[in-house]
């Protein structure tokens, strides 16, 4: 039996308690509770006995980690709940009104039609973290076990085969010693785990490598979203009412803007920018603060107050990038493989497909007592079944065409939009994002950094107009500062003679969490991993591949309540 963890504690082995379970779920996010959920629930349909699932969740509670715009699809809620669960949904509002629109550095182009696919007319806005929330409770009322403040930092195998998860320890000081509230963590054994740990997962990216799952895949591509939330004097008049955009201040990089109008006094807006940006010195948030000040958005959101913010990533890559869904003992659910429209940027409802074909593969797998790889492998085909799949395979080539510019990209999505995907043909590769970065010598700056920040942003308001470190405030992040630190560059005297000649040090722009900053005499990057808020950007945007992202104690991260 071998365990792979994230840390090792210093000195004597210590004692572990063994936990036996059927299913563990890595993560506490849509795509482990639907899974759960589904489970449980066609279990009892069934008349089988109900499995005992184990819900890993390393936040402060469930939803502490989960963010989204967001705007729900409703197709995957009939697959997962009764007409009562559905009613209980903690839905804000639903769209009433909706307009897309190219934006300029001081106007917005309204797009004329939109396509029926990217409607979204009566669809429920939501706060996903409450939505997560939500769910959580279902799963729990329908009997399975979630356990918060939790990392899962390593997969046990047994021949071969994941048989369980091994618990992070507690209480390890920054030096990797044992402190007096030092508690070992216990290995949870199950016949399978269910990996939903989201974009770029730890337990999963090490998996999928280890047992080489993305060897027929393209890379996978990602892209940043970052989030506030905004109190606004009270306007009735305007909930339900969304914008997407895309343009202005985003160039020549693929992504766009979201704007939407909650309930009478609450606003989401957000800025997604794809990670295969090319200007080492484009800082995601100063271009989120341009979007906020542009004079479209800023209609929306003026008199107002930021009470929130976040950041995660989203993988882009869309089925060419997803890797094997299954292998000995594990499946793989949610954004962790990849599952999301690119064109769209929705994954929420695809992230309960997911679930929903994940659990249904369980249950023939509890009902016959057989969990092997051949039973497992069941829930890919389930998953290629679903509507979810087809939307993405709709799409399959658009988001790689954006990669030689925006023209050739929205000729990509128009083909695919109108024959239902046939168009573009083939397949086209996708590049890692971290050597998509090139070097300042080599770049014609893009003229859209003059229109970031100054002068454009300070023209709003100071409670709407905040810094990195003001913002970060808002996501409520913590971390225990006396613990190793989950951020490690590899080769720390490469920062400072190769990647800032080069580069410019772009890892103190691009985390949304100020993390990095180089200090006063320039001679090292100072890390202060307490602002981090477990989005992974510095984990695939560096570009020598000189961070590694670990885990930290369990309960530390962001603290999204309503995100």
């Amino acid at each position: 039996m071998s365990t792979h963890a994230a840390h090792t504690t210093v000195g004597a082995q210590v004692a572990r308690d063994v936990i036996e379970a059927d299913v563990v779920c890595v993560g506490a996010g849509v795509a482990s509770l639907s899974t759960a959920l589904r489970l449980l629930k066609q279990a009892h349909a069934a008349g089988a006995p109900k499995p005992h699932i184990m819900i890993i969740e390393k936040g402060a509670f469930v939803g502490a980690h989960v963010l989204s715009g967001a705007v729900l699809d409703p197709s995957a809620l009939d697959g997962l709940l009764t007409a009562d669960e559905r009613a209980g949904l903690p839905v804000a509002s639903t769209v009433t009104r909706e307009t897309y629109c190219r934006l300029t550095a001081s106007h917005a182009l309204p797009v004329p039609w939109i396509p029926p696919m990217m409607q979204a007319h009566g669809f429920p806005i939501v706060s996903l973290s409450r939505l997560t929330a939500y769910l959580g409770e279902l799963c729990e009322r329908h009997g399975a076990e979630i356990y918060t403040e939790m990392t899962a930092a390593g997969l046990v195998e047994d021949g071969g085969r994941v048989t369980g998860v091994q618990i992070g320890d507690k209480g390890i000081d920054k030096h990797g010693n044992r402190t007096p509230r030092f508690e070992p963590g216990p290995v949870v054994r199950a016949k399978a785990v269910v990996l939903g740990e989201g974009g770029c997962g730890f337990l999963t990216e090490q998996f999928i490598s280890a047992h080489r799952l993305n060897a027929q895949a393209n890379h996978q591509t990602y892209a940043i979203g970052i989030k506030e939330l905004i109190e606004t004097p009270s306007r009735p008049e305007r909930a339900g009412s969304i914008i997407h955009s895309f343009g202005y201040p985003l160039g020549t990089t693929y992504g766009g803007g979201f704007v939407y109008v909650m309930d009478a006094t609450r606003v989401a807006l957000g800025l997604v920018i794809a990670l295969d940006y090319h200007d080492p010195l484009i800082n995601p948030h100063d271009l989120f603060r341009a979007f906020k000040a542009h004079p479209r958005i800023r209609r929306v959101i003026e008199g107002g107050t930021a009470v929130g913010y976040g950041a995660k990533v989203l993988p882009e890559g869309g089925c060419f990038s997803v890797p094997g869904l299954s292998a000995k003992g594990v499946l793989i659910v949610g954004d962790g493989a990849g599952l999301l429209d690119c064109l769209r940027l929705k994954g929420i409802h695809i992230a309960m497909q997911s679930g929903i074909a994940a659990g249904d593969t369980l249950l023939d797998c509890w009902k016959s007592a057989d969990f092997s790889e051949a039973k497992l492998a069941g829930y890919t085909a389930r998953m290629q079944a679903m509507p979810g799949w087809a939307q993405m395979k709709r799409v399959r080539n658009v988001r790689a065409w954006f990669r030689h510019g925006e023209l050739p990209g929205m000729m990509a999505a128009g083909m695919a939009v109108t024959t239902f995907g046939t168009l573009p043909p083939g397949r086209f590769a996708t590049a890692l994002d971290s050597k998509e970065m090139k070097k300042k010598a080599g770049i014609t700056p893009d003229k859209v950094r003059a229109l970031m920040t100054p002068p454009a942003a300070p023209a709003l308001e100071p409670k709407l107009q905040l810094d990195r470190l003001t913002d970060v405030f808002h996501s409520g992040v913590t971390h225990n500062e006396d613990q190793p630190c989950h951020l490690k560059i590899v080769a720390p005297d490469r920062c400072i003679s190769e990647c800032l000649p080069a580069f410019g040090a772009p890892c103190t722009r691009f985390c949304p969490g100020q993390v990095y900053s180089l200090d006063d005499d320039g001679t090292r990057i100072r890390i202060d991993f307490a602002n981090c808020l477990h989005c992974k950007t510095c984990r695939i945007k560096d570009p020598l591949d000189n961070i590694e992202w670990l885990l930290p104690e369990g309960g530390g991260g962001p603290k999204y309540n309503s995100m």
